[in-house]
């Protein structure tokens, strides 16, 4: 049975940060209802519950003070350049676009990843084969722009899991979860972490506090050399979100401990049988067989 999200309380707040968020809220009260009124007259499909509009700012203020380590200006400059962000590149009808959800579905063949139930702590879980990716297929099927806008498509149905979630449960969700297969990852991938780094770059800035682990799997033998080459790019609390596992059981001990076994694939030790595609839960497709494929840009 779905219920109301449930209410942003300010008393779990000590008293400085209640100051400190009163302070950052009044200020961007009118920045916030221009952003609503801009969105209701987008006219999407699902229509806009003010009450729930405002009481998801009130969670996502307090996520970017967290971010910003409680700092007043810095916040709300980060905020004002968030709303900016949403609306240059129309991000809150990015799910709506029939022609992003259909790249998505063509990186997924490129990549493959499900969305796989939730964690104990009941967040949305993604799993992704990142270590499979085709990279020379990313760099010919996609521009740039159009790949950074599959990762913002991601990101915002992620988003709406957790609101989902939170409505399911009665109890506030905003943070996600992934599994990140590494098996066969090869040094090719550096072909793309350019790209990587621009989403990296907007996960931080438009996303803060989204992220609830990231669990690695299955790293190759040049883990260490491609980690070197991004971590740099991580707030430090980002990376202590990231947990590398060891080939072996320490993969299946250590996934179980953050998921039931009934939600997690066989591969990594779970014993889901509830997919459509059982007992693959995440389905490779095979591009031997595919002949009417372009190999072009956006195609």
């Amino acid at each position: 049975m779905t219920t109301n999200s449930p209410l942003f309380d300010i008393n779990q707040l000590n008293s400085e940060h209640q100051k400190i968020f009163h302070i950052v809220y009044d200020e961007l009260k009118p920045h916030h209802t221009s952003y609503v009124q801009y969105k209701i007259d987008l006219q999407l499909k699902t229509n806009l519950d003010i009450e729930d509009e405002d009481n998801e700012w009130r969670y996502e203020v307090h996520r970017y003070l967290r971010a910003r380590k409680w700092h007043v200006t810095r916040t709300i400059k980060c905020i004002l350049e968030m709303i900016q962000w949403r609306k240059d590149h129309h991000v809150d009808s990015i799910l709506e676009e029939q022609e992003t959800a259909l790249q998505v579905e063509l990186l997924r063949k490129i990549v493959p990843n499900v969305y796989h139930g939730n964690t104990k702590d009941h967040l949305p879980l993604y799993i992704e084969k990142s270590g499979l990716a085709h990279v020379d297929k990313i760099l010919n099927m996609f521009t740039p722009e159009g790949l950074i806008r599959c990762h913002i498509y991601i990101l915002e149905y992620n988003c709406q899991l957790t609101r989902e979630c939170s409505r399911k449960l009665g109890k506030h969700v905003e943070t996600f979860a992934m599994i990140s297969d590494l098996n066969g990852c090869k040094m090719d991938l550096r072909k793309v972490l350019h790209l990587y780094r621009q989403a990296v770059y907007i996960d931080e800035n438009f996303y803060p506090e989204r992220l609830g682990h990231m669990l690695i799997v299955n790293p190759p033998v040049i883990f260490p050399i491609l980690w070197n080459l991004v971590k740099h790019w991580l707030d430090p609390v980002t990376q202590e979100k990231i947990i590398v596992m060891k080939k072996g059981h320490e993969t299946a001990t250590t996934l179980l401990r953050y998921i039931d076994s009934d939600n997690l694939p066989k591969e990594y030790g779970g014993s889901c049988n509830s997919c459509p595609t059982f007992p693959e839960c995440i389905p490779i497709y095979d591009w031997s067989k595919d002949t009417a494929t372009n190999d072009k840009p956006g195609s």
